[in-house]
């Protein structure tokens, strides 16, 4: 029993530790003031920021999720009137 028990926490020290280094080979680009690259994981994360002038609005405008075979718009805030 003390054998299984072994196996299993490093088998899942072993596979959390991998999860962990894949996600540092993510990578960040700064295109301009307000749009930035992030490459992570064979899909590009194209972030555009927008100027707020309330702090606790969000400063993020579009997040566009680029793969090799498309593309998809993950979050869009569009001009609001009040």
């Amino acid at each position: 029993m003390l054998k299984v028990l072994i196996a299993s926490l490093l088998a899942t020290a072993s596979f959390a530790s991998t999860n962990y280094a894949n996600m540092k080979n993510c990578e960040r680009i700064e295109l301009s003031k307000f749009t930035a690259l992030v490459s992570c994981h064979q899909v590009d994360y194209l972030i555009e920021y927008r100027l707020v002038d309330d702090e606790e609005d969000d400063t993020i405008k579009k997040i566009t999720a680029i793969t090799v075979k498309d593309q998809k718009i993950l979050k869009n805030v569009s001009k609001q009137w009040f």
